[in-house]
Protein backbone atom coordinates (compact mmCIF):
# COMPACT_ATOMS: atom_id res chain seq x y z
CA UNK A 1 0.00 0.00 0.00
CA UNK A 2 3.07 2.21 0.49
CA UNK A 3 3.98 2.52 -3.00
CA UNK A 4 0.49 3.64 -4.46
CA UNK A 5 0.13 6.43 -1.83
CA UNK A 6 3.60 7.59 -2.16
CA UNK A 7 2.71 7.70 -6.54
CA UNK A 8 -0.34 9.92 -5.32
CA UNK A 9 1.43 12.06 -3.46
CA UNK A 10 4.04 12.84 -6.08
CA UNK A 11 1.39 13.25 -8.78
CA UNK A 12 -0.02 15.70 -6.50
CA UNK A 13 3.42 17.54 -5.97
CA UNK A 14 3.71 17.65 -9.42
CA UNK A 15 0.23 19.01 -9.85
CA UNK A 16 0.80 21.28 -7.68
CA UNK A 17 4.33 22.58 -9.04
CA UNK A 18 2.68 22.43 -12.68
CA UNK A 19 -0.27 25.20 -10.96
CA UNK A 20 2.20 27.44 -9.48
CA UNK A 21 4.12 27.64 -12.88
CA UNK A 22 0.89 28.40 -14.81
CA UNK A 23 0.00 31.66 -12.57
CA UNK A 24 3.33 32.15 -12.23
CA UNK A 25 2.81 32.71 -16.42
CA UNK A 26 -0.38 34.65 -15.85
CA UNK A 27 1.18 36.93 -13.52
CA UNK A 28 4.18 37.62 -15.92
CA UNK A 29 1.92 38.47 -18.76
CA UNK A 30 0.14 40.68 -16.64
CA UNK A 31 2.81 42.35 -15.57
CA UNK A 32 4.17 42.58 -19.06
CA UNK A 33 0.71 43.81 -20.28
CA UNK A 34 0.55 46.86 -17.57
CA UNK A 35 4.10 47.50 -17.95
CA UNK A 36 3.51 48.09 -22.13
CA UNK A 37 0.41 49.78 -21.51
CA UNK A 38 1.23 53.28 -23.25
CA UNK A 39 -1.10 55.59 -20.76
CA UNK A 40 1.62 58.11 -20.18
CA UNK A 41 1.64 58.20 -16.40
CA UNK A 42 -1.73 56.58 -15.15
CA UNK A 43 -1.60 54.21 -12.44
CA UNK A 44 -2.55 50.83 -12.43
CA UNK A 45 -4.06 47.95 -9.74
CA UNK A 46 -4.59 44.68 -11.19
CA UNK A 47 -5.85 41.58 -8.79
CA UNK A 48 -6.94 38.19 -10.17
CA UNK A 49 -8.30 35.44 -7.48
CA UNK A 50 -8.82 32.12 -8.11
CA UNK A 51 -12.51 31.19 -6.86
CA UNK A 52 -12.42 28.32 -5.88
CA UNK A 53 -9.51 28.19 -3.35
CA UNK A 54 -9.58 32.20 -2.75
CA UNK A 55 -5.92 32.16 -3.71
CA UNK A 56 -4.97 35.37 -5.04
CA UNK A 57 -3.07 34.43 -8.46
CA UNK A 58 -1.82 37.79 -9.69
CA UNK A 59 -1.57 41.17 -7.54
CA UNK A 60 -0.24 44.55 -8.85
CA UNK A 61 -0.68 47.84 -6.32
CA UNK A 62 -3.41 45.61 -5.27
CA UNK A 63 -3.24 47.63 -2.13
CA UNK A 64 -3.59 50.99 -3.35
CA UNK A 65 -6.49 53.05 -2.86
CA UNK A 66 -8.01 53.99 -6.23
CA UNK A 67 -10.96 55.33 -7.47
CA UNK A 68 -13.59 52.98 -8.50
CA UNK A 69 -16.03 54.60 -10.99
CA UNK A 70 -19.05 52.59 -11.40
CA UNK A 71 -17.11 49.46 -10.03
CA UNK A 72 -18.45 51.08 -6.98
CA UNK A 73 -21.92 49.49 -7.85
CA UNK A 74 -20.63 46.02 -7.11
CA UNK A 75 -20.46 46.67 -3.25
CA UNK A 76 -23.60 48.48 -3.10
CA UNK A 77 -25.52 46.19 -5.08
CA UNK A 78 -23.50 42.90 -2.83
CA UNK A 79 -24.39 45.04 0.19
CA UNK A 80 -27.59 45.59 -0.44
CA UNK A 81 -28.05 41.88 -1.45
CA UNK A 82 -26.61 40.82 1.73
CA UNK A 83 -28.80 43.26 4.06
CA UNK A 84 -32.32 43.04 2.21
CA UNK A 85 -32.09 39.18 1.39
CA UNK A 86 -32.76 37.30 -2.08
CA UNK A 87 -36.52 37.82 -1.89
CA UNK A 88 -36.64 41.21 -1.27
CA UNK A 89 -38.97 43.68 -3.34
CA UNK A 90 -39.42 47.54 -2.82
CA UNK A 91 -43.07 48.31 -2.76
CA UNK A 92 -44.93 51.50 -3.15
CA UNK A 93 -49.00 51.80 -2.43
CA UNK A 94 -51.78 54.09 -2.17
CA UNK A 95 -53.75 54.58 1.00
CA UNK A 96 -56.58 56.29 1.45
CA UNK A 97 -57.21 58.27 4.77
CA UNK A 98 -60.41 60.15 5.35
CA UNK A 99 -60.24 62.20 2.39
CA UNK A 100 -56.89 62.27 2.25
CA UNK A 101 -54.70 60.32 -0.57
CA UNK A 102 -51.43 58.74 0.38
CA UNK A 103 -48.71 57.61 -1.45
CA UNK A 104 -46.23 55.65 0.71
CA UNK A 105 -42.58 55.54 -1.44
CA UNK A 106 -40.37 52.86 -0.71
CA UNK A 107 -37.22 54.55 -2.13
CA UNK A 108 -38.18 52.13 -5.43
CA UNK A 109 -35.99 53.38 -8.08
CA UNK A 110 -37.88 51.16 -10.90
CA UNK A 111 -41.03 52.96 -10.20
CA UNK A 112 -42.33 53.87 -13.82
CA UNK A 113 -38.57 53.88 -15.44
CA UNK A 114 -39.40 54.32 -19.12
CA UNK A 115 -36.70 51.28 -19.63
CA UNK A 116 -39.05 48.82 -17.97
CA UNK A 117 -42.40 50.13 -18.58
CA UNK A 118 -41.10 49.19 -22.25
CA UNK A 119 -40.78 45.47 -21.63
CA UNK A 120 -44.07 45.57 -19.16
CA UNK A 121 -47.59 43.59 -20.17
CA UNK A 122 -51.04 44.85 -19.27
CA UNK A 123 -54.20 42.69 -20.45
CA UNK A 124 -51.81 41.11 -23.16
CA UNK A 125 -50.51 44.35 -24.33
CA UNK A 126 -46.81 44.00 -24.24
CA UNK A 127 -44.82 47.72 -23.74
CA UNK A 128 -46.89 50.05 -21.30
CA UNK A 129 -46.51 53.83 -21.93
CA UNK A 130 -46.03 56.28 -18.76
CA UNK A 131 -49.92 57.44 -18.90
CA UNK A 132 -51.19 53.35 -18.73
CA UNK A 133 -48.72 52.97 -15.82
CA UNK A 134 -50.53 56.20 -14.03
CA UNK A 135 -53.78 54.51 -14.63
CA UNK A 136 -53.16 51.77 -12.85
CA UNK A 137 -53.64 54.06 -9.58
CA UNK A 138 -56.22 56.64 -10.99
CA UNK A 139 -58.85 54.50 -12.05
CA UNK A 140 -58.86 52.24 -8.55
CA UNK A 141 -59.42 55.84 -7.18
CA UNK A 142 -62.13 56.66 -9.28
CA UNK A 143 -63.79 53.04 -9.30
CA UNK A 144 -63.38 53.70 -5.19
CA UNK A 145 -66.20 56.10 -5.61
CA UNK A 146 -64.58 58.93 -4.09
CA UNK A 147 -65.52 62.33 -5.48
CA UNK A 148 -63.42 65.07 -3.22
CA UNK A 149 -60.06 64.46 -2.08
CA UNK A 150 -59.01 67.37 0.20
CA UNK A 151 -55.04 66.72 -0.40
CA UNK A 152 -52.44 64.52 -1.83
CA UNK A 153 -49.16 63.45 0.18
CA UNK A 154 -46.32 61.63 -1.05
CA UNK A 155 -44.94 60.54 2.38
CA UNK A 156 -41.21 59.45 0.87
CA UNK A 157 -40.19 60.02 4.82
CA UNK A 158 -38.48 56.48 4.00
CA UNK A 159 -35.13 58.49 2.79
CA UNK A 160 -33.58 62.11 4.19
CA UNK A 161 -34.25 64.98 1.34
CA UNK A 162 -30.61 65.75 0.22
CA UNK A 163 -31.59 64.90 -3.47
CA UNK A 164 -27.86 65.49 -4.54
CA UNK A 165 -24.67 63.98 -3.03
CA UNK A 166 -22.39 67.27 -2.20
CA UNK A 167 -19.40 65.97 -4.09
CA UNK A 168 -21.33 64.75 -7.67
CA UNK A 169 -20.12 67.14 -10.51
CA UNK A 170 -22.43 70.67 -10.34
CA UNK A 171 -22.17 71.49 -13.91
CA UNK A 172 -23.80 67.86 -14.14
CA UNK A 173 -26.81 67.81 -12.42
CA UNK A 174 -29.20 68.35 -15.29
CA UNK A 175 -27.89 65.38 -16.89
CA UNK A 176 -29.83 61.93 -16.36
CA UNK A 177 -27.23 59.81 -14.77
CA UNK A 178 -26.95 62.44 -12.12
CA UNK A 179 -30.70 62.22 -11.65
CA UNK A 180 -32.12 63.38 -8.12
CA UNK A 181 -32.40 60.22 -5.15
CA UNK A 182 -35.62 60.61 -3.10
CA UNK A 183 -38.03 58.16 -1.33
CA UNK A 184 -40.40 58.32 -3.88
CA UNK A 185 -39.32 58.00 -7.32
CA UNK A 186 -40.53 58.46 -10.45
CA UNK A 187 -40.02 57.73 -14.62
CA UNK A 188 -36.53 57.88 -13.25
CA UNK A 189 -36.71 61.21 -11.76
CA UNK A 190 -36.01 62.36 -15.79
CA UNK A 191 -38.51 64.36 -18.18
CA UNK A 192 -38.06 63.19 -21.87
CA UNK A 193 -38.93 65.95 -23.98
CA UNK A 194 -38.99 65.60 -28.13
CA UNK A 195 -38.51 68.67 -29.63
CA UNK A 196 -39.18 69.46 -33.67
CA UNK A 197 -38.04 72.49 -35.83
CA UNK A 198 -40.01 75.26 -36.97
CA UNK A 199 -38.09 76.96 -40.52
CA UNK A 200 -37.47 80.26 -39.87
CA UNK A 201 -39.00 80.30 -36.14
CA UNK A 202 -37.79 78.71 -32.76
CA UNK A 203 -38.33 74.66 -32.64
CA UNK A 204 -41.40 73.38 -31.01
CA UNK A 205 -40.52 72.08 -27.35
CA UNK A 206 -43.49 69.84 -27.44
CA UNK A 207 -45.11 68.26 -24.48
CA UNK A 208 -43.13 66.46 -21.60
CA UNK A 209 -43.18 62.73 -20.60
CA UNK A 210 -44.67 62.46 -18.33
CA UNK A 211 -47.09 64.90 -19.08
CA UNK A 212 -46.91 68.24 -16.75
CA UNK A 213 -48.50 70.77 -18.39
CA UNK A 214 -48.38 73.73 -15.59
CA UNK A 215 -44.30 73.20 -16.62
CA UNK A 216 -43.51 76.14 -18.27
CA UNK A 217 -40.10 75.44 -20.24
CA UNK A 218 -38.46 78.82 -21.76
CA UNK A 219 -37.16 78.61 -25.21
CA UNK A 220 -33.59 80.10 -26.00
CA UNK A 221 -32.91 77.18 -29.02
CA UNK A 222 -32.68 77.54 -33.09
CA UNK A 223 -34.20 75.53 -35.80
CA UNK A 224 -31.20 76.10 -38.28
CA UNK A 225 -30.75 73.52 -41.09
CA UNK A 226 -27.20 74.02 -42.64
CA UNK A 227 -24.77 71.68 -43.69
CA UNK A 228 -22.70 72.30 -40.52
CA UNK A 229 -26.24 72.31 -38.01
CA UNK A 230 -26.75 69.43 -36.08
CA UNK A 231 -29.62 67.98 -33.48
CA UNK A 232 -27.72 69.39 -30.18
CA UNK A 233 -30.53 70.39 -28.08
CA UNK A 234 -30.61 70.03 -24.84
CA UNK A 235 -32.47 71.64 -21.42
CA UNK A 236 -31.37 73.91 -18.76
CA UNK A 237 -32.40 73.67 -15.40
CA UNK A 238 -32.08 75.93 -12.35
CA UNK A 239 -30.38 74.81 -9.73
CA UNK A 240 -32.68 74.03 -7.03
CA UNK A 241 -36.05 74.62 -9.08
CA UNK A 242 -37.59 73.01 -12.43
CA UNK A 243 -37.36 76.32 -14.42
CA UNK A 244 -35.94 74.92 -17.19
CA UNK A 245 -35.05 76.22 -20.58
CA UNK A 246 -34.38 74.50 -24.53
CA UNK A 247 -31.06 75.51 -25.45
CA UNK A 248 -28.96 74.46 -28.69
CA UNK A 249 -29.91 73.89 -32.23
CA UNK A 250 -32.92 71.46 -33.66
CA UNK A 251 -32.08 70.49 -37.01
CA UNK A 252 -34.35 67.45 -37.18
CA UNK A 253 -37.56 65.96 -34.82
CA UNK A 254 -36.00 64.06 -31.96
CA UNK A 255 -36.92 60.52 -32.39
CA UNK A 256 -34.87 60.12 -29.23
CA UNK A 257 -35.63 62.09 -25.98
CA UNK A 258 -34.10 65.17 -24.77
CA UNK A 259 -33.61 64.82 -21.41
CA UNK A 260 -33.60 66.86 -17.93
CA UNK A 261 -33.68 66.06 -14.29
CA UNK A 262 -36.62 66.55 -12.41
CA UNK A 263 -36.09 68.54 -8.65
CA UNK A 264 -37.91 67.48 -6.15
CA UNK A 265 -39.74 64.21 -7.46
CA UNK A 266 -42.27 63.70 -4.02
CA UNK A 267 -43.62 67.09 -4.54
CA UNK A 268 -43.55 66.76 -8.51
CA UNK A 269 -44.97 63.35 -8.35
CA UNK A 270 -47.71 64.55 -6.18
CA UNK A 271 -48.83 67.61 -8.81
CA UNK A 272 -49.03 64.73 -11.59
CA UNK A 273 -51.27 62.98 -9.70
CA UNK A 274 -53.62 65.34 -8.85
CA UNK A 275 -53.93 66.64 -12.22
CA UNK A 276 -54.71 63.32 -13.30
CA UNK A 277 -57.18 62.87 -10.73
CA UNK A 278 -58.81 66.19 -11.93
CA UNK A 279 -59.34 64.93 -15.36
CA UNK A 280 -60.81 62.17 -14.08
CA UNK A 281 -63.64 64.21 -12.16
CA UNK A 282 -62.18 64.32 -9.12
CA UNK A 283 -61.93 67.48 -7.22
CA UNK A 284 -58.66 67.59 -5.58
CA UNK A 285 -58.09 70.37 -3.05
CA UNK A 286 -53.82 70.73 -2.86
CA UNK A 287 -50.91 68.43 -2.63
CA UNK A 288 -47.67 68.02 -1.30
CA UNK A 289 -44.56 65.96 0.10
CA UNK A 290 -45.11 64.83 3.61
CA UNK A 291 -43.51 67.08 6.81
CA UNK A 292 -41.29 65.52 8.83
CA UNK A 293 -43.74 65.74 11.61
CA UNK A 294 -46.66 64.09 9.98
CA UNK A 295 -48.02 61.13 12.09
CA UNK A 296 -47.65 58.07 10.53
CA UNK A 297 -49.05 57.18 7.14
CA UNK A 298 -52.30 55.00 7.74
CA UNK A 299 -55.17 54.40 5.84
CA UNK A 300 -57.29 52.07 3.42
CA UNK A 301 -55.36 50.64 0.67
CA UNK A 302 -56.92 51.63 -2.78
CA UNK A 303 -54.99 50.39 -5.77
CA UNK A 304 -52.59 47.19 -6.37
CA UNK A 305 -49.14 48.16 -4.41
CA UNK A 306 -46.38 48.17 -6.99
CA UNK A 307 -43.68 45.94 -6.05
CA UNK A 308 -40.07 45.34 -7.65
CA UNK A 309 -37.90 42.25 -7.08
CA UNK A 310 -34.75 43.47 -5.66
CA UNK A 311 -32.94 41.32 -8.73
CA UNK A 312 -34.50 43.34 -10.82
CA UNK A 313 -33.19 46.78 -9.10
CA UNK A 314 -29.97 44.45 -8.91
CA UNK A 315 -29.97 44.06 -13.13
CA UNK A 316 -30.47 47.45 -13.69
CA UNK A 317 -27.55 48.75 -11.32
CA UNK A 318 -24.90 46.75 -12.54
CA UNK A 319 -25.54 45.70 -16.19
CA UNK A 320 -27.31 49.12 -17.13
CA UNK A 321 -25.09 50.96 -14.84
CA UNK A 322 -28.12 53.39 -13.40
CA UNK A 323 -26.83 55.72 -10.82
CA UNK A 324 -30.09 56.00 -9.09
CA UNK A 325 -30.27 52.66 -8.50
CA UNK A 326 -27.48 52.39 -6.50
CA UNK A 327 -28.55 55.21 -4.47
CA UNK A 328 -31.53 54.39 -3.64
CA UNK A 329 -30.10 50.68 -2.27
CA UNK A 330 -27.52 52.69 -0.40
CA UNK A 331 -29.91 54.82 1.67
CA UNK A 332 -32.46 51.95 1.76
CA UNK A 333 -30.14 49.69 3.62
CA UNK A 334 -29.35 52.59 5.79
CA UNK A 335 -33.22 52.54 6.77
CA UNK A 336 -33.60 49.25 7.01
CA UNK A 337 -30.97 48.49 9.87
CA UNK A 338 -31.30 51.84 11.74
CA UNK A 339 -34.74 52.74 10.98
CA UNK A 340 -33.96 55.99 10.32
CA UNK A 341 -34.20 57.50 7.16
CA UNK A 342 -31.67 56.46 5.05
CA UNK A 343 -28.94 59.26 4.14
CA UNK A 344 -25.68 59.29 2.76
CA UNK A 345 -24.32 59.11 6.52
CA UNK A 346 -26.15 55.24 7.78
CA UNK A 347 -25.90 53.84 4.39
CA UNK A 348 -22.10 54.07 3.79
CA UNK A 349 -21.83 53.44 7.67
CA UNK A 350 -24.31 49.78 6.91
CA UNK A 351 -21.92 48.96 3.64
CA UNK A 352 -18.73 49.15 5.83
CA UNK A 353 -20.29 46.58 8.58
CA UNK A 354 -21.31 44.39 5.70
CA UNK A 355 -17.95 44.19 4.14
CA UNK A 356 -16.03 44.14 6.91
CA UNK A 357 -18.56 40.97 7.91
CA UNK A 358 -17.77 39.58 4.40
CA UNK A 359 -14.31 39.89 3.71
CA UNK A 360 -13.41 38.87 7.39
CA UNK A 361 -10.11 40.88 6.71
CA UNK A 362 -9.59 44.23 8.12
CA UNK A 363 -6.50 45.33 6.57
CA UNK A 364 -8.65 44.48 2.86
CA UNK A 365 -11.43 46.27 4.45
CA UNK A 366 -9.84 49.21 5.93
CA UNK A 367 -8.62 50.32 2.39
CA UNK A 368 -12.16 51.05 1.02
CA UNK A 369 -13.59 54.63 1.47
CA UNK A 370 -17.47 55.13 0.64
CA UNK A 371 -18.86 58.38 -0.08
CA UNK A 372 -21.79 57.85 -2.48
CA UNK A 373 -22.94 54.12 -3.78
CA UNK A 374 -22.97 54.71 -7.38
CA UNK A 375 -19.24 55.70 -8.13
CA UNK A 376 -20.16 59.33 -9.63
CA UNK A 377 -18.42 60.79 -6.68
CA UNK A 378 -14.89 60.90 -6.74
CA UNK A 379 -13.97 60.56 -2.91
CA UNK A 380 -15.09 56.31 -3.46
CA UNK A 381 -11.94 54.38 -3.03
CA UNK A 382 -10.90 51.21 -3.26
CA UNK A 383 -8.24 48.59 -3.70
CA UNK A 384 -8.26 45.75 -6.19
CA UNK A 385 -7.88 43.04 -4.14
CA UNK A 386 -10.27 44.26 -1.70
CA UNK A 387 -12.49 43.88 -4.74
CA UNK A 388 -11.55 40.09 -6.44
CA UNK A 389 -12.40 39.39 -1.92
CA UNK A 390 -15.41 40.74 -2.05
CA UNK A 391 -16.64 38.99 -6.05
CA UNK A 392 -15.23 35.98 -4.56
CA UNK A 393 -17.38 35.93 -1.57
CA UNK A 394 -20.25 35.97 -3.67
CA UNK A 395 -18.72 33.24 -5.83
CA UNK A 396 -19.30 31.19 -2.78
CA UNK A 397 -22.24 32.01 -1.81
CA UNK A 398 -25.01 29.54 -2.56
CA UNK A 399 -27.92 31.49 -1.68
CA UNK A 400 -26.83 35.10 -2.29
CA UNK A 401 -24.05 34.32 -4.95
CA UNK A 402 -26.61 33.93 -8.32
CA UNK A 403 -28.23 36.68 -7.87
CA UNK A 404 -25.27 38.53 -7.48
CA UNK A 405 -23.62 37.31 -11.00
CA UNK A 406 -26.07 37.02 -12.59
CA UNK A 407 -27.22 40.89 -11.77
CA UNK A 408 -23.71 41.33 -13.82
CA UNK A 409 -23.41 42.69 -17.75
CA UNK A 410 -22.10 39.45 -20.05
CA UNK A 411 -19.09 40.49 -22.26
CA UNK A 412 -20.76 40.68 -26.17
CA UNK A 413 -23.92 40.40 -25.28
CA UNK A 414 -25.26 42.84 -22.87
CA UNK A 415 -25.16 46.09 -21.01
CA UNK A 416 -22.32 48.12 -20.84
CA UNK A 417 -20.16 45.12 -22.05
CA UNK A 418 -22.42 44.19 -25.10
CA UNK A 419 -20.03 46.00 -27.43
CA UNK A 420 -16.94 44.58 -25.57
CA UNK A 421 -14.83 41.12 -26.55
CA UNK A 422 -16.36 41.02 -30.14
CA UNK A 423 -14.23 38.19 -31.25
CA UNK A 424 -15.18 35.47 -28.52
CA UNK A 425 -12.49 33.33 -29.58
CA UNK A 426 -10.12 35.06 -27.61
CA UNK A 427 -12.12 33.81 -24.75
CA UNK A 428 -11.86 30.12 -25.02
CA UNK A 429 -15.35 29.67 -24.96
CA UNK A 430 -15.30 31.88 -21.35
CA UNK A 431 -18.04 33.93 -20.03
CA UNK A 432 -17.43 37.14 -18.74
CA UNK A 433 -19.39 38.96 -16.40
CA UNK A 434 -18.31 42.41 -14.89
CA UNK A 435 -18.78 45.76 -14.51
CA UNK A 436 -17.21 48.55 -16.10
CA UNK A 437 -16.70 52.25 -14.43
CA UNK A 438 -15.81 55.35 -15.82
CA UNK A 439 -15.87 59.07 -14.60
CA UNK A 440 -13.07 61.84 -15.17
CA UNK A 441 -9.73 60.44 -15.71
CA UNK A 442 -11.12 57.28 -14.64
CA UNK A 443 -11.41 53.68 -16.34
CA UNK A 444 -12.09 50.59 -14.49
CA UNK A 445 -13.55 46.74 -14.96
CA UNK A 446 -14.29 44.48 -12.27
CA UNK A 447 -15.92 40.93 -13.03
CA UNK A 448 -15.81 37.11 -12.85
CA UNK A 449 -14.18 34.81 -16.30
CA UNK A 450 -16.11 31.62 -15.66
CA UNK A 451 -14.81 28.88 -18.46
CA UNK A 452 -17.59 26.30 -19.35
CA UNK A 453 -16.58 23.41 -16.73
CA UNK A 454 -17.37 25.68 -14.31
CA UNK A 455 -13.91 27.01 -12.80
CA UNK A 456 -14.19 30.64 -12.57
CA UNK A 457 -11.41 33.71 -11.57
CA UNK A 458 -12.30 37.06 -10.23
CA UNK A 459 -10.30 39.53 -11.71
CA UNK A 460 -10.23 43.85 -10.59
CA UNK A 461 -8.01 46.02 -13.48
CA UNK A 462 -8.61 49.76 -11.95
CA UNK A 463 -6.63 52.86 -13.62
CA UNK A 464 -6.22 56.16 -12.50
CA UNK A 465 -4.98 58.79 -13.44
CA UNK A 466 -6.47 59.55 -17.55
CA UNK A 467 -5.14 62.78 -17.91
CA UNK A 468 -4.96 62.67 -21.61
CA UNK A 469 -8.67 61.37 -23.21
CA UNK A 470 -6.38 59.68 -25.48
CA UNK A 471 -5.78 56.99 -23.10
CA UNK A 472 -9.04 55.89 -21.96
CA UNK A 473 -9.90 53.67 -24.80
CA UNK A 474 -6.10 52.54 -24.22
CA UNK A 475 -7.23 51.48 -20.47
CA UNK A 476 -9.77 49.84 -22.46
CA UNK A 477 -7.89 48.01 -24.27
CA UNK A 478 -5.88 46.77 -21.25
CA UNK A 479 -8.97 45.80 -19.26
CA UNK A 480 -9.22 43.52 -21.76
CA UNK A 481 -6.36 42.00 -23.09
CA UNK A 482 -5.69 41.00 -18.87
CA UNK A 483 -9.27 39.11 -19.40
CA UNK A 484 -8.04 37.61 -22.41
CA UNK A 485 -5.10 36.37 -20.38
CA UNK A 486 -7.19 35.18 -17.75
CA UNK A 487 -8.43 33.05 -20.53
CA UNK A 488 -6.10 31.82 -21.95
CA UNK A 489 -4.14 30.55 -18.31
CA UNK A 490 -7.79 28.65 -17.87
CA UNK A 491 -8.03 26.94 -21.04
CA UNK A 492 -4.16 26.27 -20.83
CA UNK A 493 -4.56 24.74 -16.90
CA UNK A 494 -6.04 21.20 -16.32
CA UNK A 495 -9.36 21.64 -14.64
CA UNK A 496 -8.31 19.30 -11.98
CA UNK A 497 -5.53 21.46 -11.26
CA UNK A 498 -5.16 22.94 -7.71
CA UNK A 499 -7.66 25.61 -7.67
CA UNK A 500 -10.03 24.17 -10.33
CA UNK A 501 -13.53 21.93 -9.17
Amino acid sequence: MIRPIRATVVALLVLHVTCLAAWAGLRDDVERLVRMAPLKGAKVAVSIRDCSSGASLVAVNADAQMAPASNMKLLTTGSALHALGAKFEFSTGLILDGDRLIVLGDGDPALGDPELLSDMSINGKQGVDVETFLNLWVQPVVDSGVKTISEIVVDDRIFDREFVHPTWPADQLNNRYCAQISGLNFHANVLHFFPRPRPNEPPLIGDSRPAAPWLKVSNSAYSRDGINDKNDSWIARRPGTNEMTLRGNVRFPYKASVPVTVHNMPEFFAQILADRLTKAGIAVGGHRESLRDDPPSTGQKIGPAITTPISTILKRCNTDSENLYAECLLKRIGHALTGEPGSWINGPAIMRRIIHERLDNPSLASGIIISDGSGLSADNRVTAGAMTAWLNSFANDETLGPVFIESLAVAGQSGTLQKRYADSKKLHGAVVQAKTGYISQVSCLSGFVTMSDGRRRAFSVLVNGLKDPSCVPLAKKLQDEIVCSIADDLADTPATALGGD
